[in-house]
């Protein structure tokens, strides 16, 4: 046998193979396909009986309720986090909130630099500039804190220092002046009764008014 014979039987050898591996596989593949279609596998029921599978209600319950506690203690803490010291906060932190920017963060702290402190959050309502809803929508993120931090003596203030303060006019301060000039100051009634103010301008000045001075 030649040389050429050998490779050409050597040929056909392997083609035979060949055929015969892809013969196997094709019908491998179709038992595979009739024992599936005759024999499935009974997912659904596998599914039914996971969802009826008995389960344990109490711990299902003591789990549902720490999961609600933890959602109820972290959103209160992020509330807490939001709420803002009005008396506190610089212009930085002002400026974070909505419907205020920079020249609104100024004025608020100028403001209160002047007034010695807010003693409600409503006393942004008198920020120039600043609108009635956006304060209505601020409120929430604020409060005062610890209130007026300055208060202003009446008893021994100058008349520089109390026409300084946005809530008594110039004519105000001399009036306060004049009276102190003339007659001890025992409290802060004495000022409705002796100067010719309302009510309501009395119960302004109140958060901010102090005797200081000492008597027997």
């Amino acid at each position: 046998m030649g040389k050429a014979e050998r490779w050409a039987l050597l040929g056909f050898v392997l083609i035979s193979w060949v055929a015969l591996a892809v013969r196997v596989g094709f019908w491998y593949k179709d038992r595979r396909m009739y024992a599936a279609l005759e024999h499935p596998v009974p997912v659904d029921w596998l599914l039914t009986a996971l969802e009826t599978a008995p389960s344990f209600p109490y711990k299902r319950r003591r789990t549902d309720a720490r999961l609600r506690s933890w959602q109820q203690s972290r959103q209160s803490q992020q509330r807490l986090r939001q709420i803002l010291d009005l008396n506190v906060a610089d212009s930085a932190a002002l400026e974070a909130l909505p419907y205020i920017g920079p020249v609104l963060a100024s004025r608020i702290c100028r403001f209160r630099n002047a007034l010695g402190g807010f003693h409600t959050v409503d006393q942004l309502r008198e920020v120039w500039g600043l609108k009635p809803e956006a304060v209505e929508r601020l409120m929430p993120m604020l409060h005062s804190g610890d209130g007026v931090y300055r208060p202003l003596c009446a008893d021994t203030a100058s008349w520089f220092e109390l026409k300084s303060h946005p809530y008594i006019d110039v004519g105000e301060a001399r009036a306060i002046e004049r009276y102190r000039r003339h007659h001890p100051l025992d409290s802060l009634e004495d000022l409705a009764a002796a100067i010719s103010i309302t009510d309501s301008m009395i119960r302004k000045w109140s958060p901010y008014l102090r005797l200081c001075e000492f008597r027997d």
